[in-house]
């Protein structure tokens, strides 16, 4: 029997899988936790039983909940395409124009993972905290470019298998 969210597929493409799926659980548990704590938050607070830091942790969760989806949207094919111009090229048009935009996005998403991991140490470095609560933030940009670098191999995925999908949606 086949789960229809997993094709068949080699081992490291398997690992990939698992791993960008459980992002997902990630973003969707970060969601509801930002739903929940924001609920939470304005029924209490007219009570002596609010809480302070709200804003604090739903900002951290709204990052780790963004980062954590962006592979798998990639993954599932589900962002915004240029679909007029595409459709309106030949294949090998369409083949050229894919393969530039890829090796693009590879590109700016590694400038982009090293630019959170020199982010990330400073923050660490200089010991920068949230507002209200104070808790260390160093370790978000670090998730952030640990998201981007999936996203970068499920871009590779995509252009080393033409026409296999990685996770169906």
């Amino acid at each position: 029997m086949r789960i229809p969210w997993r094709p068949a597929a080699d081992g490291a493409a398997e690992a990939l899988r698992k791993i960008v799926f459980a992002m997902s659980w990630v973003s969707g548990a970060a969601i509801l936790a930002m739903t929940g704590i924001t609920v939470t938050d304005v029924m209490l607070r007219k009570t002596p039983w609010a809480f302070a830091g709200t804003y604090d942790i739903v900002m951290v969760l709204g990052a780790v909940s963004i980062s954590a989806a962006l592979p798998y949207t990639t993954a599932v094919k589900g962002h915004v395409a240029i679909e007029f111009l595409y459709h309106r090229m030949g294949r090998g048009g369409r083949l050229a124009m894919d393969i530039f935009l890829r090796v693009l996005s590879i590109g700016l998403l590694g400038l982009a993972v090293r630019e959170c991991v020199r982010y990330g140490n400073m923050l660490y470095q200089t010991g920068q905290v949230s507002q209200t609560l104070q808790m260390p933030i160093f370790w978000l940009p670090y998730f952030i470019a640990v998201c981007l670098v999936l996203t970068v191999l499920v871009i590779f995925y995509h252009m080393t298998h033409p026409g296999k999908v990685l996770i169906q949606p």
